[in-house]
């Protein structure tokens, strides 16, 4: 530290010690108990963002700590980073990811385990780092959209951001809870930092740079920790602008996504890192949706939620944005209950008696689709009643949370509700022979159900179904997956042959190109 940053933290230190509420007034003591673990965990996290980084020493960090690998391998193989074949190496997953993002899982996991060290209130604690792991996976992902020169920087700085709030929450949980009343309450930037210092003497940012200074966090840190005043509604100039507009918006709009923010200060947070970012509408919708989504892998493979429920987020209904990587819910042309079709008695399908005229019909229908929701119920229509399928499932991912699927739309079966559910659940804990086939570009048959792993399968998918062979194909747009189809002759208590694969194809073959023309991608 030079001389003069010496004497500015000094100088800082002595200006707010004696304003500062007692309780709190440790935080300045070098021989406070929680200097130790924070200082060490933030010099740990920046060490590991730094330029002396690379992937030959992360990847042997990460191979000499168990849990570290488990993580880093979760999220490597989940739907959110679009892998196609499953990653089980460690240097795999380095390569496969980019540096960048294993350094943002290497500091985030060195951020909670100090969990361990907080004796009580262990959800306050839990909630407030996933929050800065979501905000820093926003900033990570805005900064590369706009070719920020160091979207890592982003990266830790959002994730940092809350240090101040976390040795608060050492010290006194009961302040802190108080400090997050503020925030959630208080509209205006300047009612909030009066109210801060009524409470704990002096503002929250203000503490924070003091503690920045303490433990020699970057100076463009300690910067963003001197203007508590909120960000203008402008397009950002500057490269300092622009930093400080990516951190701090990030943060702001996961705070008000997490809370039970009115749909107004979503719709504002969002236009503010629009407007400052210059990205066009559509590419900054996809962009919140794709952070959304790498913020929940991320958080999840640490264990943590942002509320009790992993809900929180996404329980906006209002914040769900219709984009065709990610479908909504099938309900136009094919609703549940008009798929609900009893198996057929005739022994010959229409491809079979009619291969020219069933397959010109499907091309009409495809053609004639005007979203997504038509021309995969047409595609499920169209297996079940002219291609010999008696039983069909569509299944699509969750447009906020691409490790859950959702059952959509069945034919064939009756009643429609447990299959459907069946076909719901996680692909991580529950579905991962599904999970593989999202990796997949081409179907598959599956000759027999009972060759695959039973744990590899969700029970109550086996136990509603009951598969003996099937085919199973991912359904994608461009190189990412959106969902799954399953399909089979069991009602006909017949097996799935060749010949079926090859029909399935057909159908299969052009549904794709359908849903690629639908997305401007042909």
């Amino acid at each position: 530290m030079t001389s003069s940053s010496a004497a500015t933290e000094s100088v800082l230190i002595d200006s707010i010690r004696p304003r500062l509420h007692q309780k709190l007034r440790p935080l300045l003591d070098e021989s406070s108990r929680c200097l130790p673990i924070l200082q060490s965990t933030c010099q740990q996290i920046l060490n590991h963002m730094g330029p002396q980084s690379n992937a030959v020493n992360l990847a042997q960090v990460i191979n000499r700590d168990h849990g570290l690998t488990c993580k880093v391998l979760q999220v490597a193989n989940s739907i959110a980073y679009s892998p196609q074949q499953t990653i089980v190496s460690v240097p795999h997953a380095v390569s496969w990811l980019g540096l960048d993002t294993v350094r943002s899982l290497v500091a985030a996991a060195h951020l909670v385990e100090q969990l361990q060290h907080w004796p009580v209130r262990q959800q306050e604690f839990r909630t407030l780092i996933a929050k800065s792991l979501v905000s820093a996976t926003y900033a990570n992902e805005l900064g590369m959209a706009i070719g920020y020169p160091q979207p890592g920087q982003l990266f830790t700085s959002a994730l940092l951001y809350s240090i101040g709030d976390l040795a608060i929450a050492y010290q006194d949980p009961d302040l802190f809870l108080a400090l997050q009343a503020i925030s959630k309450t208080t509209k205006r930037p300047s009612e909030c930092v009066l109210q801060e210092t009524r409470l704990i003497g002096v503002p929250r940012l203000t503490l924070a740079q003091a503690l920045a200074h303490m433990w020699k966090l970057p100076d463009d840190l300690i910067e963003l920790f001197r203007h508590p005043e909120g960000l203008p509604m402008e397009h950002w100039q500057s490269d300092l602008h622009t930093y400080r507009g990516i951190v701090v918006g990030s943060i702001q709009l996961v705070e008000v996504l997490a809370g039970p923010a009115p749909r107004t200060a979503i719709e504002e947070a969002k236009k503010m890192l629009q407007v400052g970012s210059g990205l066009s509408s559509g590419t900054f919708t996809d962009l919140m949706i794709r952070a959304m989504d790498r913020g929940r892998q991320l958080i999840r493979s640490m264990g943590l939620a942002i509320d009790s429920s992993d809900e929180a987020i996404s329980s906006h209904k209002h914040d769900t944005i219709e984009s065709i990587p990610h479908p909504p819910p099938i309900s136009p042309t094919v609703s549940t209950e008009q798929a609900v079709v009893s198996p057929r008695d005739e022994p010959a399908t229409p491809i079979r008696t009619k291969p020219l005229e069933t397959l010109q019909a499907f091309q009409d229908s495809l053609q004639a689709a005007k979203d997504l929701n038509g021309l995969l119920g047409t595609f499920v229509q169209f297996l079940h009643r002219d291609a010999g399928f008696d039983r069909v499932g569509l299944a699509l991912l969750n447009q906020n949370d691409s490790d859950l699927l959702v059952g959509r739309l069945v034919c064939g079966v009756t009643p429609p509700a447990p299959h459907l559910r069946s076909l719901s659940g996680s692909l991580s804990r529950e579905h991962r022979f599904f999970l593989t086939i999202l990796k997949r570009v081409d179907p598959l048959l599956v000759p027999d159900f009972s060759d695959q792993m039973t744990e590899t399968l969700k029970q109550d998918f086996l136990e509603v179904w009951k598969p003996t062979s099937a085919i199973v194909a991912p359904l994608r747009v461009g190189a990412r997956p959106i969902g799954l189809i399953y399909c089979d002759r069991a009602t006909g208590n017949q097996p799935v042959l060749p010949q079926d694969y090859q029909v399935f194809q057909l159908f299969f073959s052009q549904t794709t190109l359908g849903l690629n023309r639908l997305a401007g991608i042909l």
